[in-house]
């Protein structure tokens, strides 16, 4: 509806002195308007408040409105309502009058502000509908190239059957179970209670009866996009899905931390560790070719850094990025 996209673009911030100057200068004109008009108005003292009443809620919001509410009952008991150019009151029809417009101006104060926030949900809604299209096609493409790196890691051992065969097994298996994680992320209550929940459940998944301390702390997740939330969190599946493999099944190693921090610089720190003997000791697949390590560098790069790893004291998993 353009008309919608049309009242929502002229809504003025409820802050600043900018809001109040449109509601004075709207009131200042159904005065004007008033006195210009008072020979046909005799018996209709408020009809010019109306509109400006209306206007004022609707563009600036309901606060503005009462002003002009206010207003416009001060003006129209003074100089409109008899005695003029005094705040007396004559009789029991002022009374009425007076009641009479604050009640009705209250109600279209309601009903404008209503429509007004109608009209903000619509387009918020509208606003995060285009947002996660946008975000659900990144994320396909994104997902198809993760796809070509696991076959091209497949197609490296082409030349050993039994590593090939092996490879290819366990590229199906890991786009298999990236494809149910994605469809408890695309779920509407995914992210409901935070992502560090999230997190948990993932991780609890991954590690099973594993006698295993997880350590959660996300306390700058607010700051991510879903794009990043779900990057992010495949990746800390994927991590420990290989920590649960090589070392937490083989008793190598009791504890998993995962955290995110945000600097000074307003820059976002991803760390994912372990306290097992470390990536070299405990035969994990190291090379940047391999498909575990593959499959972390795709997940860090949508993240928008790159993964780094330390291999002393445990593994370390390092990303570094920019909230978007």
């Amino acid at each position: 509806m353009p008309w919608v996209h049309k009242i929502h673009t002229l809504s003025i911030k409820r802050s600043g002195l900018l809001p109040w100057t449109v509601s004075l200068g709207l009131f200042t004109a159904s005065v004007a308007l008033r006195v210009l008009l008072a020979p046909l108005l005799e018996g209709m003292k408020f009809l010019t408040f109306w509109p400006a009443i209306a206007i004022a809620t609707l563009i600036c919001g309901w606060r503005h409105g009462a002003f002009v509410l206010v207003m416009s009952v001060l003006t129209a008991w003074y100089f409109f309502l008899e005695p003029t150019h005094t705040f007396a009151i004559k009789d029991q029809t002022t009374v009425g009058a007076l009641v009479g417009f604050v009640l009705v101006g209250a109600f279209l104060i309601l009903l404008v502000a209503a429509l007004r926030e109608t009209i903000r949900r619509v387009e918020l809604a509208k606003a995060v509908q285009e947002t996660l299209f946008s975000e659900l096609q990144h994320r396909v493409a994104n997902n198809l190239q993760l796809a070509v790196t696991l076959l091209r890691n497949a197609h490296r051992n082409l030349r050993n059957p039994v590593l090939a065969a092996e490879t290819i097994k366990a590229a199906e298996d890991r786009i298999m179970a990236m494809a149910q994680l994605h469809r408890r992320l695309n779920d509407g209550t995914a992210y409901e209670k935070g992502l560090e929940p999230l997190l948990r459940e993932m991780v609890a998944n991954a590690f099973r009866d594993l006698p295993v301390t997880v350590r959660v702390s996300v306390s700058g997740a607010s700051d991510l996009t879903i794009d990043q939330m779900t990057a992010m969190t495949l990746l800390v599946n994927e991590a420990a899905l290989n920590a649960a493999k090589h070392v937490f099944s083989r008793g190598l190693g009791t504890r998993f931390d995962v955290s995110l921090a945000k600097d000074e610089e307003g820059r976002l720190h991803l760390n994912i560790s372990d306290d097992g003997p470390g990536m070299a000791a405990e035969g994990a697949d190291t090379e940047a070719g391999s498909l575990g390590m593959g499959i972390m560098e795709a997940f860090a790069s949508q993240l928008g850094g790159s993964l780094e790893v330390g291999r002393s004291g445990g593994t370390s998993l390092n990303v570094d990025f920019k909230s978007r």
